[in-house]
């Protein structure tokens, strides 16, 4: 059954891209682009543990960042107001469930927590980008200072949005080569010596 879980969400991750932006490339480029080998890298526990606490530790300064943030002040119009609130209220609620899941790790490393971390990571990522596209919307400034505060708010969104990317490829790395391994364990036959009494 956890086996199932885990394929069904990793396919689910592997479908929806984390961020909506992606850079584009000409044909030029792409023809000359060797594609790079990705390194897994499993952490042990104790790297695991201080990846965890930095980026919890991220996380509750990118939440203190963005609180200090006053997003319905950039725009006079109350449609846009009310959209960038919903999609900076989104961005706080997003912050608090990963470093919820952060927290029950830090406990106990199971692969449905990594998933769940992983989705709220992707999660985060994609309200961040949402957020920083509403800032930089010509509907969400009033005036010059209204202008110079949006793109004041979506430099620091973006800045956060960066540090994150790095994050979540990390964790990524971590949790496939985690997969892989839990995996290979599943599949070792069992010892001829655990059968059970009815059989001997």
């Amino acid at each position: 059954m956890l086996r199932k879980l885990l394929i069904t969400g990793f396919a689910f991750l592997a479908a929806i891209p984390a961020f909506a932006h992606t850079t584009k490339f000409d044909a030029g480029q792409a023809a000359t682009a060797q594609p790079k080998p990705v390194a897994l890298r499993l952490m042990s526990d104790e790297q695991f543990a201080t990846f965890l606490e930095r980026l919890d530790s991220e996380l509750h300064r990118s939440e203190l960042q963005l609180k200090k943030m006053d997003v319905k002040s950039v725009s006079l119009d109350l449609q846009e107001k009310q959209e960038l609130g919903r999609s900076y209220g989104r961005c706080l609620q997003s912050l608090e469930s990963t470093r919820e899941e952060i927290q029950k790790l830090l406990q106990k490393q199971t692969l449905k927590l990594d998933l769940f971390l992983l989705i709220d990571l992707n999660e985060l990522a994609r309200d961040l980008d949402a957020l920083d596209e509403g800032l930089m919307s010509p509907m969400a400034v009033s005036g010059t200072s209204g202008a110079q505060k949006s793109m004041s708010y979506a430099r620091q969104v973006l800045g956060i949005d960066g540090a994150l990317a790095t994050d979540i490829s990390t964790f990524q790395h971590h949790f496939i080569a985690f997969t892989g391994i839990v995996d290979a364990t599943l599949e070792q036959p069992e010892p001829v010596g655990s059968q059970p009494q009815s059989q001997k």
